[in-house]
């Protein structure tokens, strides 16, 4: 079984390890590089709104519009009484 190789997968993992060589490996020196670089962008940060969730009434058992499976459910009607 040949397995393919992803040049994109590959470039980035070469950029990757390239930035992690280039701080020592330290995970706070890369975090801080991209914190001082994303401060230093010109267009800034992008900020939205959070979005409001739909509120829907609870349900409650009991309280369904389906009707029952009358394969699965014996009704009163299907039982005879």
């Amino acid at each position: 079984m040949t397995v393919r190789r992803d040049q994109i997968v590959d470039e980035v993992r070469e950029h990757r390890a390239a930035i992690a060589r280039e701080h020592g490996n330290r995970l706070d020196a890369i975090l801080g590089a991209f914190q001082r670089e994303e401060a230093a962008w010109p267009a800034g940060t992008v900020t939205r709104p959070p979005k409001e969730l739909a509120t829907h009434p609870p349900k409650t058992k009991g309280q369904g519009t389906r009707r029952p499976n009358t394969r699965l459910h014996r009704t009163a009607a299907r039982q005879g009484r």
